[in-house]
C-alpha cells in the first residue's frame, strides 16, 4: 500500500471510530431513558395495584353490608307477613265477635220484648 492510501485508510478509520463513539453515546442515552421510563412505569403499576387492592377491599366490605341488609330485609318481610296474617285473623275474629254481639243484642231485645208482653 502506498503512503497515501494508508493515510486515507487511517483517516477513514478515525472517522468511523468517531461516528461509532457518537452512536454509542446516543445509544447509551436511549438506554438510560428507557430504563428510567421502565422504572417509572413499574412505580405506576405498583401504585395502581395497591389502589386496585384497596378498592377491592372496599367493594368486599360494601358487599358484606349489602348482604347483611338483605338478610335483615328478608327477616322484616317475614315478620311483616306474620303480622299481616295475624291482622287478617284478628279482623275475621272481630267480624265474628261483632256478628255474635249483634245476634246477642237482637236476641236480648227479642227476649226483653217477649217477657214484657206476658
Amino acid at each position: 500500500m502506498i503512503k497515501l492510501e494508508k493515510k486515507l485508510m487511517v483517516d477513514h478509520l478515525r472517522e468511523l471510530s468517531k461516528l461509532s463513539l457518537k452512536a454509542n453515546i446516543k445509544h447509551q442515552t436511549v438506554i438510560e431513558k428507557h430504563v428510567s421510563l421502565s422504572t417509572d412505569l413499574a412505580k405506576f403499576i405498583k401504585e395502581d395495584r395497591s389502589k386496585i387492592s384497596r378498592l377491592e377491599n372496599v367493594i368486599d366490605m360494601k358487599q358484606r353490608e349489602i348482604d347483611e341488609l338483605n338478610s335483615k330485609q328478608m327477616d322484616l318481610l317475614w315478620d311483616l307477613a306474620k303480622l299481616e296474617k295475624e291482622n287478617i285473623t284478628m279482623k275475621n275474629q272481630i267480624g265474628v265477635d261483632v256478628r255474635a254481639a249483634e245476634i246477642q243484642k237482637s236476641m236480648k231485645e227479642y227476649l226483653d220484648n217477649e217477657s214484657t208482653d206476658n
